[in-house]
């Protein structure tokens, strides 16, 4: 299909919705264009997510003729947004990757051991031990650059956190999208990544799609 007909069944479409539905439509494409995930399972993209997915194929309509893709992971209840053309992406520094390739292993580990209802989520403590367990690290990161890791990643809907950053009891709560986010199969694939990091010196930046709500 070129763009000319992609737009003509993009617009029958749009025009056959009400008023406040086309409102909508205009808030939930700036809210994928600012975060790139929507997951069912953070409280507050809950009621989005069912929107959107009510009304699929009109965003996937509207967002091809920018060159963009709107996936829906069903199993997971997840809908991200990416560039064909690789634009809008953002680079994660050394500790924001390791900080990502850690709450990944994380999750994979207690996917084996929770229902799918289940949230999964780890404490502070936990993701520092996991940090300096890597060797890495000689000693815990500032707390000022761990508030600003967690900030990125809940920016992007890939944790939520409860209490402050510099409290070892404090949970992160880690949601499905980091499966897309960093698709990786294997625990032994993370445990790789994590080794190649540690022989390169840690000076490779990784590169993670912006919409990435992360």
């Amino acid at each position: 299909m070129n763009k000319y007909q992609q737009a003509t069944t993009f617009y029958n479409h749009y025009v056959r919705l009400s008023d406040s539905k086309k409102e909508e439509f205009s808030r939930l494409c700036n809210k994928l264009l600012s975060y790139n995930y929507i997951c069912a399972s953070r409280p507050k993209d809950q009621d989005d997510y069912y929107k959107i997915v009510s009304e699929l194929d009109l965003y996937v309509q509207y967002f091809a003729l920018m060159d963009y893709v709107v996936e829906h992971h069903q199993v997971d209840k997840v809908i991200n947004l990416y560039n064909l053309q690789n634009y809008n992406r953002y680079t994660l520094k050394k500790n924001e990757t390791i900080v990502l390739l850690l709450l990944r292993r994380f999750y994979y580990q207690k996917m084996q051991e929770v229902s799918l209802i289940d949230q999964i989520t780890m404490t502070m403590e936990e993701l520092h031990d996991a940090m300096l367990a890597t060797g890495l690290f000689e000693k815990r990161i500032n707390k000022g650059e761990m508030r600003d890791i967690l900030r990125i990643l809940r920016r992007y809907h890939i944790i939520d956190t409860t209490g402050q950053s510099d409290d070892d009891q404090s949970i992160i709560i880690i949601y499905p999208t980091i499966l897309y986010v960093l698709p990786v199969q294997q625990i032994e694939d993370i445990d790789h990544r994590l080794a190649e990091y540690s022989r390169q010196g840690g000076d490779k930046s990784e590169e993670a799609r912006e919409d990435e709500d992360y």
